[in-house]
């Protein structure tokens, strides 16, 4: 399967690279919410920044977004409120781990 275009040579910015990891954090969990249901993806502000959140069965996984984001997170199926039983205190490296094991369906 290959795109009509081929991707652009130029480098991208820190910004705009934040904000596709952001665009992709959001759809992951529109997509998870779809598949295993509203209890398991969502979106709560934290500190003036919003969060999107993942429960699968490798466990918890969240990504601050950026405000700017808050917009489209308010637009999509995601429902506007912490997971069940709260943020869990995963750090970025177990949020990672899970996430791989997620992927490859070693949970």
């Amino acid at each position: 399967m290959g795109a009509d275009n081929p991707p652009p040579t130029d480098e991208k910015l820190p910004d705009e690279i934040y904000h596709d990891r952001n665009l992709l954090a959001i759809a992951f969990a529109r997509a998870m919410r779809l598949t295993w249901g509203p209890d398991t993806a969502g979106w709560y502000r934290h500190d003036d920044w919003p969060v999107v959140w993942v429960d699968t069965p490798a466990g918890q996984k969240s990504w601050h977004v950026t405000p700017g984001l808050e917009d489209v997170l308010e637009r999509s199926p995601l429902d506007k409120r912490e997971p069940i039983g709260g943020y869990d205190g995963h750090s970025r490296t177990l949020k990672n781990c899970r996430l791989a094991r997620y992927i490859t369906r070693s949970y």
